[in-house]
């Protein structure tokens, strides 16, 4: 038996350029967020019905064209209106602690317990609330799809009222604390990694971190990303070529910011211990999707166009001036030859 699902987006005759997930985004009513940065902790949220809690959409201006940021907020002892679609999101928890209950199609069900620093991801399709058991609202980061698939499909009932579920994507994934997960030296010198998959999903989740005294190369990176301070204090600096002037973003726990695609973009270390952020793309270690994707986990029989790297004997002076003086200003010492 086959099924018929309705077109729910109408393209007016003569119209170009047809966006539908930010004609979706308009009609929702809460507050659309754009910027090159936002600190998570404070900005403005206001109630948003899909939700049956406060929230807030973050647009940032080097944002890619496949993933979105929620930013929803929690009253003490209140929860989410239930939810089930067919995107993959990621949450990042920013304050308070809580607990997301999982419903899956089986019937399945599980509570994932969470607090600051804490990442998790329920099963695509599967249904779920959060609920916030502190004393102050909850506000947790929610990174989906959903911008790539609504501009695919169109159909806002085929992605919010589908009853197909996805067994084979597990009860549900966390990570309880980014602050203290172990991580590994990678390829990238000054660069610890952890490569995380929550969910079996395809949206990618690096911890990367800087010690103290420290900041990597500069790397060209294909498509965009989304990058939210984890801990300590840093600084990115991005430029379309090596000639061209730097744009610099100063982050610390909260802050989100996203490199832009095609660009180079290089991390410091700027305080007086380790600095974590965490990198969300789409397209992760287990299912990457994207050719790029495939080469940053390693795949060398990939050919990936525009890759690229300034070293530390080629990159410019002025970036190395600026991070010692804000070494400085932090009394710490740089470690770098």
């Amino acid at each position: 038996m086959s099924a018929v699902i309705e077109q729910t987006f109408e393209t007016p005759a003569g119209k170009y350029l047809v966006d539908p997930y930010e004609d979706w985004a308009r009609a929702e009513g809460a507050p659309v967020h754009t910027g090159a940065a936002f600190d998570l902790l404070t900005l403005e949220t206001r109630d948003w019905a899909r939700f049956g809690a406060r929230g807030a959409m973050c647009h940032l201006d080097g944002r890619c064209d496949f993933l979105t940021i929620f930013l929803l907020e929690v009253a003490p002892g209140a929860r989410t209106a239930p939810q089930r679609h067919l995107y993959e999101e990621i949450c990042l928890v920013l304050a308070g602690h809580g607990s997301t209950e999982i419903e899956t199609g089986d019937g399945g069900k599980r509570t994932i317990e969470w607090g600051p620093g804490s990442l998790f991801a329920a099963p695509m399709n599967a249904t779920y609330r959060h609920a916030c058991a502190s004393g102050q609202p909850a506000r947790i980061a929610c990174v989906n799809d959903l911008r790539y698939l609504l501009n695919l499909y169109r159909n806002e009932k085929f992605l919010f009222d589908n009853p197909l579920s996805f067994p084979e994507r597990g009860p549900g994934e966390a990570v309880r604390d980014l602050a203290a997960l172990p991580v590994a030296a990678s390829e990238h010198p000054n660069e610890s990694v952890a490569a995380l998959a929550l969910a079996e999903g395809s949206i990618g989740a690096d911890v990367v971190e800087l010690a103290s005294g420290v900041y990597g190369e500069a790397r060209r990176q294909m498509f965009g990303s989304l990058a939210f301070g984890v801990a300590g204090e840093g600084m990115t600096l991005s430029f379309a070529d090596e000639d061209d002037p730097r744009g610099r973003v100063d982050w610390r726990r909260g802050t989100v910011f996203a490199p832009v695609g095609l660009s180079f973009h290089q991390h410091f270390n700027i305080g007086a211990g380790p600095a974590r952020f965490l990198r969300v793309e789409f397209g992760s270690a287990v299912f990457p999707i994207l050719r790029p994707r495939k080469r940053a986990y390693g795949d060398t029989s990939v050919y990936a166009s525009g890759n690229a790297v300034v070293d530390h004997a080629r990159e410019s002076p002025d970036a190395r001036r600026d991070w010692l003086e804000a070494l400085r200003k932090a009394g710490v010492a740089s470690r770098m030859p």
